[in-house]
């Protein structure tokens, strides 16, 4: 795997995984642990939110029925957004391209800012999709199982069978984001259970 060269701190940490895999909670878990993380979920969040140029570029794409509602400064409504993109593949591609060169830019300001931290960590969810692997000096998958990721998609984001289908396969398959990855994380049992492997994950990075 290619990877940053001639780095000097900080460590730039990608973490990945499918949807529902666990990514917040690794997340969560390393800030436990002192270090900073980066999630490009809340900062995709803010683009939407705040980046006119994008919204403007979204709402031309795709319609005024991905606003919240009818008035011109009605914010994206993310769910309508999602069950669009998420029902054509030629639409998803359409949104990444729109959305992914602010957000990555976004991120890059944001790691510059932090040169003196010893480890950055960004989560980022279609790390291997976007072909980001280049950005990171060291990339750690979390993984969980298929029924586990269905659970937590119907519970947690309300999804129905069809769109919880659909979601999981607009993303890599967990054994290849696994395999291209320097390290994998088993979020399958307990959080004591991850947090060990966080642990012992980041003591071999320092």
């Amino acid at each position: 795997m290619q990877k940053r060269s001639n780095h000097k701190n900080p460590i730039i940490l990608g973490i990945t995984g499918t949807i529902a895999s666990g990514k917040s909670t690794v997340g969560r878990l390393l800030a436990e642990n002192g270090i900073t993380v980066i999630d490009t979920d809340q900062l995709t969040h803010d683009v939407l939110a705040h980046d006119v140029s994008v919204k403007k570029a979204i709402v031309e794409q795709f319609g005024l029925g991905v606003l919240a509602n009818s008035a011109p400064d009605s914010p994206i409504d993310r769910k309508n957004l999602g069950k669009i993109v998420f029902e054509n593949a030629d639409s998803r591609r359409k949104l990444e391209q729109i959305v992914h060169p602010s957000v990555v830019l976004s991120c890059r300001r944001r790691i510059a800012e932090l040169k003196n931290e010893k480890i950055v960590a960004v989560l980022v969810p279609l790390l291997f999709e976007a072909n980001m692997a280049d950005e990171y000096d060291e990339i750690w998958t979390v993984f969980t199982s298929e029924e586990v990721l269905k659970q937590r998609l119907g519970e947690r984001d309300k999804l129905d069978a069809l769109e919880i289908q659909r979601r999981l396969q607009a993303q890599l398959p967990q054994s290849e984001k696994c395999s291209r990855a320097d390290q994998v994380i088993d979020n399958s049992h307990s959080e004591a259970e991850t947090a060990r492997q966080v642990k012992l994950l980041l003591e071999k990075l320092l």
